[in-house]
């Protein structure tokens, strides 16, 4: 039997809301046998937002049943049943969170009559339940209420049933996986995804980009984001999703660099993890008026070009300490104060003028020693194609991909197929990683 649920909620995603209604019709097939309803207090506030689409008020729910206290009953009507709702994921998710919070699980198969719909009566303008019903001919005179809109999920599904020539049973194949995609994403977009490493688009409805990721396995890292164990924190996602584009790179380093400058200059809303921080300050180089060299932080600034960068000044203070310490320079020159490195394990004693110079020199000298001139050689996005990331002077100049017959003697050669990106402290930590696993050529 079907079990068509509605719900309202205090806002779109179930990591962050909750449920304040809920509607269960049971339907075997043929009519409605069961049914169930009942607002639910929230435990929270409900925005005025959510009040005015939905009517229901804080003080509405103010006397009503918390979740825990309708939950035996709402898991006896759900059980053994199959769960469809319009749009199930988002309905599904935020029940699944509310058992999962009571130490229990849901683990239901289901049904989406948003997909359903594209499938059965394909070609129409909108699959929204509102236009659905206008559509169709359905009256809803509770919309955006939970019983109100299960009875029009019903109505609906009575006509899917009456004209369904197989897509039910195949939508409810355990391989099928329908009910795990986005309600408005082709089944065909999500097939045709390649199973090759590169970087994947999510994007709405108006082509905008909402999350940028990598993958060495496209279809399949993508098939883990659909996952329905995954639903609970991706749905909000989920239901924006209307096409996925991607980009082969054929090698991981690559599509680790190519990610990283995406986010950065698209700065996608459902990307969290990965909007890392610029370069803002700055360790420089100078000689003051009696010869002594010096080393200071500084805010990075147009035209100053420090020796090192950092995204804060903690880090830059902590690098100076361990750069102080392991070439034995005198901190007051490197506006670190003796009294304070002494906390630090180091004690300085003074030097002649001429060999704390040359002490400083050769310090400085190591941070230029690691400023090589060098590529990463990698895989390609074909057979007979390779990769090159190039590095000149220690800073990340970009990649590109190049025959196997292509020789790459010179630097100017490289240059020429290199496409350029921006340089960033990032780009460099994820290029380190690599350095053991790729060939490396020196200049």
């Amino acid at each position: 039997m079907y079990a068509i649920v509605d719900i309202e909620t205090t806002g779109s995603s179930a990591a962050y809301g909750k449920i304040t209604e809920i509607a269960i019709l049971i339907h075997d097939g043929k009519r409605v046998v069961d049914e169930f309803q009942s607002l639910v207090n929230p435990e929270c506030g409900i925005p005025i937002g959510i009040t005015s689409l939905t009517g229901i008020s804080n003080e509405m729910v103010y006397d009503a049943p918390k979740f825990y206290e309708i939950a035996k009953e709402v898991h006896q009507l759900l059980e053994g049943n199959i769960f469809v709702a319009h749009n199930v994921n988002f309905d599904y998710s935020f029940i699944k969170k509310e058992f999962q919070e009571l130490g229990g699980n849901l683990n239901l198969n289901k049904l989406c009559t948003v997909r359903l719909s594209r499938k059965i009566f394909p070609g129409l303008k909108s699959y929204s339940l509102g236009r659905l019903s206008e559509h169709f001919g359905i009256e809803n005179g509770a919309r955006h209420r939970a019983m109100g809109d299960a009875r029009a999920t019903v109505e609906l599904m009575d006509l899917l049933i009456q004209n369904d020539t197989g897509q039910i049973d195949q939508f409810l194949k355990r391989n099928s996986k329908e009910a795990d995609l986005p309600p408005n994403l082709p089944k065909k977009t999500f097939e045709d995804l390649p199973e090759l490493t590169g970087v994947y688009y999510f994007r709405d409805e108006h082509g905008k980009v909402l999350y940028v990721g990598k993958a060495n396995k496209i279809k399949a890292r993508i098939r883990n984001h659909f996952s329905a164990t995954d639903v609970v924190y991706k749905q909000g996602l989920k239901d924006q999703i209307y096409d996925i584009s991607y980009e082969l790179c054929g090698d991981e380093l690559i599509a680790f660099l190519l990610e990283s400058f995406e986010i950065k200059r698209l700065f996608p809303p459902f990307n969290k993890a990965q909007k890392y921080p610029s370069a803002k300050y700055g360790l420089y180089h100078y000689e003051d008026v009696r010869g002594f060299h010096r080393l200071s932080i500084g805010k990075v600034q147009k035209g100053h070009v420090p020796v090192k960068a950092f995204t804060s000044f903690d880090k830059a203070r902590t690098f100076l300490i361990q750069f102080v310490k392991e070439h034995n320079l005198d901190p007051e020159l490197c506006s670190l104060p003796a009294s304070m490195m002494k906390y630090f394990g180091y004690s300085f004693k003074d030097s002649e003028k001429e060999e704390l110079k040359e002490r400083f020199k050769i310090a400085i000298a190591s941070l230029d020693d690691a400023k090589q001139t060098y590529c990463l050689l990698g895989e390609g996005r074909t057979i007979g194609e390779k990769s090159v990331v190039l590095v000149e002077e220690g800073a990340y100049k970009g990649f590109g991909f190049f025959d196997n017959d292509f020789k790459g003697d010179s630097l100017d050669e490289l240059r020429d197929i290199v496409q350029v990106y921006p340089d960033n402290p990032e780009v460099h930590r994820i290029i380190n990683q690599f350095k053991e696993k790729r060939q490396i050529l020196t200049f």
